[in-house]
């Protein structure tokens, strides 16, 4: 692909080499254990070296199609975390948190004050996470806040020649709302995996399909899944916690050790691996932005995240 020179290795005061934005981008999603290198670099579009500023932004949901999440997991840290860092290096000015409760509210058997509890605690952990990580560009915003305005139905209504279903081109408008709106001009997503195949569809679905309308105005970057401890389903969302799922919580009152060591007994420690080093990611990745934990095991290390984003005060409440 061609690269204009705003894409070429710039040059600071110093006569120092400075990358561009994209390759800053480039080097950040091949050296981040948590993201999907391939098919982001394949979502992100050389031209946002020709850019200044603009936000970042990743959707979130409440509940599976059977059931309301019961908590906030501790992987959905790994995309705070991830998307601060891209902030950071590639000099994004904000970092935005959405919160699906409109769509969640779609379920036929949903409880709509549930979803309406649920999303308040979300907004109020992430809150805590903002002020005790000092995220001062980070911002949690409900959907409820804004999709049943006249210009989010404009917007769903320049989707209309899309082939695709109603889901899709909702997913379309939050993008192009969050574009118009905050500046928007890279997507946090999750993938279950790299590859992509038939049965089922992720993220790329729809940022393909946006793509297909506005050409290169976003540029899109997919973490790795979250992890549980149960073998049957260890592969799951970052973002929801179902209550018969065995895995960490974004919680004050969670006692890491024993999680851990509960796991172990139940399943075997070498049967836990792949949960066991995204947990190990997410603590480099803290690690890379507020510094070393020092040298004790990994649970230790994330009981000394979790107390961090709480703070003593928060558990002796």
């Amino acid at each position: 692909m061609h690269r204009n020179m705003n894409q070429l290795p710039q040059t600071n005061e110093s006569g120092e080499s400075q990358l561009s934005r994209y390759d800053t981008l480039v080097k950040l999603v091949k050296n981040e254990a948590l993201i999907e290198a391939e098919p982001s670099l394949a979502f992100l579009n050389p031209s946002i070296a020709d850019t200044v500023g603009g936000s970042i932004y990743y959707g979130t949901g409440l509940t599976t199609p059977r059931e309301i999440s019961v908590g906030l997991p501790f992987d959905v840290l790994g995309m705070v975390l991830i998307a601060e860092k891209l902030r950071r290096g590639g000099g994004f000015d904000n970092i935005y948190h959405h919160i699906a409760d409109t769509h969640a509210k779609t379920n036929e058997w949903i409880d709509p004050e549930a979803v309406d509890t649920q999303a308040a605690r979300v907004v109020e952990t992430l809150d805590i996470v903002k002020t005790n990580l000092g995220l001062d560009g980070f911002y949690p915003i409900l959907s409820s806040s804004f999709d049943s305005t006249p210009e989010y139905r404009e917007i769903y209504e320049s989707f209309a020649e899309s082939a695709e279903n109603e889901y899709v081109r909702l997913e379309m408008t939050d993008m192009e709302w969050y574009r118009r709106n905050h500046g928007v001009n890279l997507k946090l997503g999750w993938i279950i995996q790299a590859k992509e195949t038939e049965l089922g569809f992720d993220e790329r679905r729809f940022d393909r399909e946006y793509l297909r309308f506005k050409g290169p105005a976003m540029s899109f970057i997919y973490t790795k899944p979250g992890r549980t401890f149960d073998l049957s389903r260890p592969k799951v969302s970052p973002y929801i916690k179902t209550k018969d799922e065995s895995r960490l919580l974004l919680n004050p009152f969670e006692k890491v050790k024993e999680i851990m060591d509960s796991a172990v007994e139940t399943s075997g420690d070498k049967h836990l691996g792949g949960a066991r080093k995204h947990l190990e990611s997410i603590v480099r990745l803290y690690e890379s932005l507020y510094g070393n934990l020092g040298k004790i095991p990994v649970e230790d290390k994330l009981q000394a995240i979790m107390d961090k984003v709480f703070g003593a005060d928060v558990r002796d409440e």
